[in-house]
């Protein structure tokens, strides 16, 4: 009895070390890889790859044709990253895009579920740019051209390298360009003496949803004119937003400049209806004042916000698009309220060679 008590005693304990050792193992397990990146460095060269560990001052990728690198972080001009269970754009050198949400990541493969085209593999090694945000729906991810409205610029940033050429009317040409991937500036003539600048600082604060700082400056050779700065905030994707934006200037209505002493408004958006069509709309809300008769040798100065009002759509492709609309101009209800017609080229421009066709 005492042997067969001994035996139990043995095989209990054997089952608890056993059981010990599966936990151990189970929670030392390497946990999945939480995030990739694309890192462009100062030198002109690019890692890619699963992000091991950051250490101060340094990080550490799995890159899949290199290996295990260690990067000081002062030598990096910038960097993309895409972490499970978000929904980003994903640009191979082929020029296809997916856009969907990121479900498992390797350091030789992405795995992203589109609703396009289901469940895809992306090879690392040919993949050259990443964007956040999109629609993980069934229109197809080519017309991207997020950052901008009819004129006004939403606060989603171009990317480094990445710009372009504006015709407005045939009288107004210009441009912008991403000095970084948060940084860009933009200017142009207005026929036959007038100009337009423009910069802006935009970073995404959270899942689409994106802010920016800037400054304008627009003189006319019918002597109007604005200048102010301001601040703006997009809510949505690169494909389907919203951006509110509000800022403090001066206002010249016939030559004489006049600080406002409210803030000039701005309500934009944009609808993606099709692979390459988008409802837009831009409207401005000037502060201004005017002298209102209220009975004999009585008048008042009335302050009050001018709607300028702009409705239409784009279409196009990666590079060329072309926006139609109707704007208004003067006060609803005035005798020289109109509206006229707004058209728009643009021919966008990058140095990654990876928009194709169109």
């Amino acid at each position: 009895m005492k042997t067969v008590h001994q035996y139990l005693s043995a095989m209990v304990l054997l089952l608890i070390l056993s059981a010990t050792e599966m936990i151990a193992q189970d929670t030392t397990a390497v946990a999945p890889p939480k995030e990739f990146c694309i890192l462009y460095m100062k030198n002109g060269a690019k890692v890619v790859g699963v992000v091991v560990e950051e250490p101060r001052g340094k990080i550490v990728v799995q890159d899949p044709v290199l290996g295990l690198v260690t990067l000081n972080e002062d030598h990096i001009e910038s960097r993309q990253t895409a972490k499970v269970g978000f929904v980003y754009t994903f640009v191979m050198t082929s020029g296809k895009r997916y856009t969907g949400e990121l479900v498992d990541i390797n350091p030789n493969a992405l795995t992203v579920t589109t609703k396009r085209e289901g469940v895809v593999v992306l090879s690392t090694v040919n993949l050259v740019d990443i964007t956040t945000g999109g629609i993980a729906d069934n229109f197809s991810d080519q017309f991207d051209h997020g950052s901008r409205y009819l004129f006004a610029p939403s606060a989603i940033p171009l990317h480094k390298g990445e710009g372009y050429y504006h015709n407005y009317m045939i009288l107004m040409n210009g441009f912008r360009y991403g000095i970084t991937d948060e940084f860009s500036v933009g200017g142009g003539i207005i026929a036959p003496l007038g100009f337009y600048a423009d910069a802006k600082y935009g970073r995404q604060l959270g899942e689409n949803v994106h802010a920016a700082i800037g400054g304008l400056v627009i003189t006319t050779p019918f002597l109007y004119g604005l200048g102010c700065g301001f601040g703006s905030v997009t809510f949505g994707s690169r494909q389907t937003n919203v951006t509110l934006s509000a800022g403090y200037g001066a206002v010249s209505a016939g030559g004489d400049w006049e600080a406002t002493r409210r803030p000039i408004l701005n309500l934009s958006g944009m609808w993606r209806l099709g692979d390459n069509f988008s409802l837009l709309t831009e409207n401005y809300f000037m502060p201004l004042s005017r002298t209102v008769y209220t009975g004999p040798s009585t008048y008042v100065t009335e302050n009050y916000y001018h709607p300028q009002l702009s409705l239409g759509f784009r279409i196009g492709g990666i590079r060329h698009t072309f926006d139609i609309a109707a704007t208004t101009i003067g006060d609803v209800g005035d005798s020289d309220y109109f509206v006229i017609p707004f058209v728009a080229y643009s021919y966008r421009f990058t140095n990654k060679k990876v928009y194709k066709g169109n």
